[in-house]
């Protein structure tokens, strides 16, 4: 062989074992990269929490353009740090304090809205439902949240008007705006409407009422747990005292829920 020719296989030699070396550095450079980034999502777990996208002031309003999802360090992250889950309890409320950009917000961030905890007052398998106070107004005035409820219809059958009870003890979660207890000398305050607690069908039953008549609101003592007994008043009722009419006017001429005992 011509020591051209050996020349040449010796570098064709060369440079086929140099690119090996190379794919085998390159791959055992990949693995260990590979290896200390497991090693590193091992010893720093991370979890997606809600962060400021920028410098917010206090009394900032929390909206998609305000805030971002960013995943932090589980080593690193307060325990309260609120997750994209929690996003519907927060949004459109407003920061209590200043938060710099990047850093996790936390339930003391955030300013306090009855309004948006009403959901968290429910029990699960009831549904809240609001109803005006126009025609009880006087007590309505002196209600407050915890207290419980008897709702009585008034509406027109034919060609009179009749009040049958509708539901009994029925709980109140808010008058108004207001959910919760009031704050030491603070008035009971004014509102147009109630929201209970009650049942699917109990809400289905105070819709179509609203439909057809007047609901008005009988408040009961916090101990009482008395049944309320189907009636039915209408103008006969109220003149005629007669025994005949009372034993009709006792009789229970309508199907009644009671509410509060599921």
């Amino acid at each position: 062989m011509s020591p051209t020719k050996r020349g040449v296989l010796l570098i064709v030699g060369a440079l086929i074992a140099g690119g090996a070396g190379i794919g085998f550095g390159d791959r055992h450079l990949q693995q260990r990269a590979e290896a200390i980034e497991a090693e590193l999502r091992s010893d720093h777990a991370t979890r997606s929490v809600i962060v400021a996208r920028d410098d917010l002031p206090k009394g900032s309003q929390l909206s998609r353009e305000t805030v971002a999802l960013r995943e932090m360090p589980l080593a690193f992250t307060h325990d309260s740090a609120l997750a994209d889950s929690a996003w519907s309890r927060i949004a459109g409320r407003t920061l209590d304090r200043p938060i710099t950009a990047g850093r996790a917000i936390l339930p003391a961030h955030v300013k306090g809205d009855d309004r948006a905890r009403l959901a968290e007052q429910i029990t699960p398998g009831d549904r809240a439902i609001t109803i005006p106070v126009s025609g009880s107004a006087e007590i309505a005035g002196l209600l407050a949240p915890g207290d419980r409820l008897d709702l009585m219809l008034t509406y027109r059958d034919r060609s009179q008007r009749e009040t049958v009870p509708l539901l009994a003890d029925i709980p109140i979660l808010a008058t108004g705006a207001r959910l919760g207890d009031t704050r030491i000398g603070q008035g009971p305050g004014r509102y147009d409407d109630l929201t209970l607690a009650v049942s699917p069908v109990e809400a289905a039953r105070i819709t179509h009422a609203l439909a057809i008549g007047d609901i008005h609101v009988v408040l009961r003592a916090d101990t009482d747990d008395t049944p309320v007994q189907g009636y039915r008043i209408d103008a006969t009722a109220l003149i005629d005292k007669s025994p005949a009419a009372d034993s009709d006017s006792s009789r229970p001429d309508v199907e009644l829920i009671i509410g509060g005992q599921r």
